[in-house]
């Protein structure tokens, strides 16, 4: 007996594209992640247009990663906006000095643009707080103003360190998904490349975050201690379509940035 539920096979290709865009439209094009050893890992950099997650607990670097991101592409003449929701941007500019990555130069050759986007984050935050009927979600708000912002300034990388700060007011597991699948979709539409950096705790390998299965990609930069000794590791845990190395790798911050050694294996 034919079975009407099945697809036929002319129609497949349609019913695909209809279920599963992102494939679809997602580019091949390689882009660099500014750290020679994450570009190994992943066999040539990221897949163009993606939303990469960056994940990682106090000092493990996901600031410095982000710059590094950034600059590499300003390099290459390519435009990128990087967005603050908690560190204050004259801190990250004196970071970014420190490793010798001249920020002010970049924004002042329109390559790249920074933002605060803090006070946006309590502006919708109070607003949310006076009048929850009717109400778009912190998030919504937020990730709209930024595309906004990319479109008109013709980005095509992106950064938002850290979305901690912009969910953080949610209680329920259900909500915090919705608004970062929310997040997620309109960084899609922007067609530009983007990190977003997530926060975790110190030493932590056991925590929850539901980012990771939204997200296309996540790195993961962990520091674990054993014998008074801690040793930093980064781990590429997905890239969807990608033949990524699944190991965690060692890297340091040096004074020129982040460095990961792609073939040194982490000594248990």
């Amino acid at each position: 007996m034919k079975n009407k539920s099945m697809v036929p096979s002319h129609k497949l290709s349609k019913f695909i594209t209809y279920q599963h865009p992102i494939w679809v439209i997602m580019s091949t094009v390689r882009v660099s992640s500014g750290i020679s050893g994450i570009d190994a890992m992943l066999k040539g950099g990221f897949f163009a247009n993606r939303v990469i997650l960056l994940r990682g607990g106090p000092g493990t670097g996901k600031t410095i990663f982000s710059i590094q991101y950034l600059a590499e592409g300003a390099k290459k003449g390519q435009k990128g906006l990087f967005v603050t929701l908690e560190e204050p941007l004259e801190s990250i500019r004196k970071t970014a000095a420190l490793l010798g990555f001249d920020l002010d130069g970049y924004e002042k050759q329109n390559l790249i643009k920074t933002i605060d986007g803090s006070q946006l984050v309590y502006k919708f935050s109070e607003e949310t707080k006076k009048s929850f009927e009717g109400h778009k979600p912190v998030v919504s708000q937020v990730v709209n103003q930024i595309k906004l912002e990319a479109e008109d300034f013709g980005a095509q990388r992106l950064v938002i360190d850290p979305i901690t700060s912009a969910i953080i007011h949610q209680r329920f597991p259900t909500d915090k998904r919705l608004e970062i699948l929310e997040l997620i979709r309109t960084l899609r539409k922007i067609k530009c490349t983007s990190i977003i950096t997530s926060e975790s705790a110190s030493f932590s390998g056991d925590e929850f975050f539901v980012e990771e299965y939204l997200a296309d990609g996540v790195i993961i930069l962990a520091k674990t201690m054993r014998n008074f000794v801690v040793t930093k590791s980064a781990w590429i845990e997905k890239m969807r379509g990608v033949n990524h190395d699944d190991q965690p790798r060692k890297y340091e911050i040096t004074d020129k940035g982040i460095v990961v050694y792609a073939t040194e294996p982490i000594t248990v």
